[in-house]
């Protein structure tokens, strides 16, 4: 058993919890904006996916973000560098320039604005890995007796989203 924070762990279940459901809302709303739009305002929706997908960056920057954040992943206080996990689980060379790319995105449109930034918005699918990552290199280095399952808490989540959006809308077949 490794000594952990573990009321910072709570919250970072929490805070990656919300992320997936948010960047779960933005995605499910996004594929089906066209049938949405024949419904109601084209504004309000776009303006919805925006929240989620702002949301969803604002969330993941909370742990994975800069060290100073007091949910930041090394304020759990596990021993081991979760990075190296990262390059080597997703095969990803340059995860500094994707994490720079969300956390300017993050700092620069998304929490704050600066005039003139105009940089792509950054794809999350890499961040949804990383989170699910995380969640192993956490269950790896405590106790077994905790158990979570952040990929059971997105399916079931999204099962939720696809119900509600069936009841709001009349059946069309999916593009």
């Amino acid at each position: 058993m490794s000594n952990y924070n573990e009321t910072v762990l709570t919250q970072q279940l929490y805070i990656l919890r919300d992320f997936l459901f948010h960047y779960a809302s933005f995605n499910c709303i996004h594929k089906k904006l066209d049938n949405l739009i024949k419904y109601g305002s084209q504004e309000f929706w776009v303006f919805t996916i925006n929240a989620h997908y702002f949301q969803a960056i604002n969330l993941w920057c909370m742990i994975f973000g800069t060290n100073k954040n007091e949910t930041h992943w090394r304020k759990l206080g596990l021993k081991g560098e979760f990075k190296s996990i990262i390059l080597n689980k997703l095969d990803l060379h340059d995860y500094d320039s994707y994490w720079e790319s969300i956390t300017d995105w993050r700092n620069k449109y998304s929490a704050h604005r600066v005039p003139g930034f105009l940089e792509p918005t950054p794809d999350l699918k890499i961040a949804r890995r990383v989170a699910f990552l995380y969640e192993e290199w956490v269950a790896a280095n405590i106790d077994d007796s905790i158990n979570f399952s952040l990929e059971l808490y997105e399916e079931e989540f999204k099962e939720q989203l696809e119900e509600s959006f069936n009841l709001l809308l009349p059946y069309t077949p999916e593009k």
